[in-house]
């Protein structure tokens, strides 16, 4: 954006001077050949009137004298005829003859001169007498011709007319140059704001991105010991969603002054990367970097407190050290930045998985970078198994979810991926895979189709009696996704009515009225709707008051304790009671023993998922189970 106005502004001076040039050129041009037509023309008339008094001094000597040679008078004679003749008809003098209005003048001296021919060469005495009464008439109109035009008005408006042109000149002078002021000073501002743009955060005031990263690479090239801070607020989108942006920003501009307040002794560099993620880079080497890191830490705990003490905010810090890159390797200051810089952002990842209810600190390990790496090639490699309709690393395992209803039996849709290299991928990690590379849907979709094959293969003996729960990543969970059910249910639409789609409160907490929308829809085409992971977040139960759910399941959080904790039990009977006041049924998941199993159906939980009943299954597994579970007429529940 800067390039184009300054690229604007140098042909605009490159003109300007051009222009410039020119004028001064012409002027000198017109100015050099006003002074020599003025020379010429001075000392032309200044002959004539000299040669004229010239000649009416012989004459007047040739007649003092009584006896005198004509030979002296014959030849001034010739030389004012010569000068009168070549004045009136030479081509060199046209200009001095329109310019001085001299021809009337110098005519009737030629006439008078060649009137009185022969008298001179005959040196007729009394001819010569009257010829120079004549001359001593016409002798101060010559003179005049040079007084007038060079001393007298003439030349005073010649003069005037010169200073005119040169104010002129000055005058478009001063206008350029004022206007070269004008735009270098528009110039100068606006690539300033640029600059600022650039280089500086606008809503905290902080360096950005653009200005950190120059840092780094101008510490690379010094080859100083430096340390990058990342610096992320945990679950600070929910201020942003429950109590307004503005609120958001204020709490951000607070923390960036804390920040620019704790680093600005040090002379570190901070600054604003994104919504909510800063940095700060340090020039102190390992051992001491605890004592800057965590009063940092500290004193940001303390600014959140201060603001929304009830809010669990915390704080992840990842850190990245210069030393831990190898400078054969990796030469180029900005190569070095950005290796730094995605060091930094991998601890940071590592230290946002520790639990939200407190603040956490990693620093870069050479395994982040290998994981990291292992995150491309299956980032990769699921784009391809999706594509894949014969490949068989990626499947889906179901997991049983038993009700007090004897005739049917749920269960949970869950994606596993075996890799021939990293052996079992972490589902959490294939999803996250997905959603980082904008294969959710891709990978949504896949499962649905994975789910309605089971139904309408191995389990197309028994599929009236089951209900199948299917987890819905963020991204899945758009206006494409009812038109996908649509077309993957096309040839059984009745089993549509058999899926439960499990949504977490974050996912709801983006655009409530949006989300309605969607569930309304999906509803109309049969689809039930259940809250996962109940009572983590910080507004389940407000969210049962704009949502209308067929479900809610308890996190296994409040399952495990369960037994030994009296505050877990009446927690989970609260939850229980509150979503059957609401016609709500409620599921519990993580039920591992018989006594956590008695205690939930002493509360009143409906269903019941865990490794009591069995870990997740093959479909033709599952379907092995069903068979027994109905069989047996849910003799689980019936002797617990």
């Amino acid at each position: 954006m800067v390039r184009r106005p300054l690229i604007a502004f140098i042909v605009f001076v490159f003109a300007a001077l051009v222009l410039a040039a020119t004028t001064l050129y012409q002027f000198h041009q017109a100015y050099t050949r006003q002074a020599l037509h003025t020379q010429l023309s001075a000392w032309a008339l200044a002959q004539m009137e000299l040669e004229t008094i010239d000649f009416r001094n012989e004459l007047a000597l040739y007649l003092a004298a009584e006896e005198s040679d004509t030979q002296s008078l014959i030849l001034t004679y010739d030389i004012l005829w010569s000068r009168y003749d070549t004045f009136l008809s030479s081509h060199e003098t046209a200009a001095m003859r329109q310019a001085f209005d001299a021809v009337p003048v110098v005519k009737k001296a030629f006439r008078l001169i060649r009137r009185h021919e022969q008298a001179v060469l005959n040196g007729n005495r009394s001819s010569l007498q009257a010829l120079l009464n004549e001359i001593d008439i016409i002798l101060p109109q010559v003179r005049d011709l040079m007084v007038n035009n060079f001393t007298g008005s003439a030349a005073i408006e010649q003069r005037q007319l010169f200073d005119r042109q040169l104010s002129v000149i000055y005058a478009a002078f001063s206008g350029l140059v004022l206007l070269l002021i004008f735009f270098a000073f528009r110039l100068y501002r606006f690539n300033h704001k640029q600059q600022k743009i650039a280089w500086q955060d606008r809503l905290t005031g902080l360096p950005n991105r653009n200005y950190l990263l120059d840092c780094l690479q101008q510490a690379a090239a010094e080859k100083r010991i430096h340390t990058l801070l990342l610096i992320d607020i945990r679950r600070f989108k929910d201020i942003n969603d429950l109590m307004g942006y503005d609120q958001g920003d204020a709490m951000l501009v607070k923390l960036a002054n804390e920040l620019r307040t704790i680093c600005l002794p040090y002379g570190y560099p901070c600054a604003r990367l994104n919504s909510n993620e800063f940095a700060v880079l340090t020039y102190i080497d390992s051992h001491h970097l605890s004592f800057f890191t965590q009063p940092l830490c500290h004193a940001l705990r303390d600014v959140i407190d201060s603001i929304y003490p009830n809010h669990r905010l915390s704080i992840a810090i990842g850190i990245a050290k210069s030393l831990d890159i190898n400078t054969h390797e990796v030469k180029a200051p900005w190569l070095f930045a950005n290796q730094l810089l995605n060091n930094a952002d991998l601890a940071l990842m590592k230290a946002k998985q520790s639990p939200v209810i407190r603040d956490s600190i990693d620093v870069f390990k050479t395994e982040y970078d290998q994981e990291a790496q292992q995150r491309r090639v299956l980032r990769e490699e699921l784009k391809k198994r999706l594509q894949d309709e014969y490949q068989e690393e990626l499947y889906v395992m179901f997991q049983p979810i038993v009700s007090a209803n004897p005739h049917r039996l749920g269960c949970e849709a869950l994606i596993r991926w075996h890799h021939p290299q990293f052996g079992s991928i972490d589902p959490q990690l294939v999803i996250e895979i997905a959603e980082e590379s904008g294969m959710a849907q891709s990978l949504g979709a896949w499962i649905l189709g994975q789910v309605n094959n089971a139904l309408n293969t191995e389990w197309q003996s028994i599929n009236q009696h089951i209900d199948i729960s299917v987890n819905l990543s963020d991204s899945f969970f758009n206006d494409s996704l009812i038109s996908s059910v649509i077309t993957i249910f096309a040839k059984h639409p009745e089993q549509r009515k058999q899926l439960i789609f499990e949504v977490t409160e974050t996912m709801t907490m983006d655009d409530i009225g949006r989300f309605s929308l969607l569930m309304n829809q999906l509803r109309d085409v049969g689809i039930r709707i259940s809250l996962d992971d109940f009572g983590t977040g910080w507004s389940s139960i407000a969210i049962l008051n704009y949502l209308n759910f067929d479900k809610v399941k308890i996190d296994r959080s409040f399952i495990k304790e369960i037994i030994d904790t009296r505050k877990q039990q009446v927690l989970v009977d609260t939850i229980c009671h509150m979503a059957h006041q609401l016609g709500i049924h409620v599921v519990a998941e993580g039920v591992e023993t018989q006594e956590q199993l008695i205690s939930l159906q002493q509360i009143g939980v409906d269903e019941f998922q865990g490794y009591f009943f069995a870990k997740p299954l093959t479909a033709i597994d599952f379907y092995a189970f069903c068979i027994d579970y109905l069989n047996q007429k849910n003799t689980l529940l019936i002797k617990n």
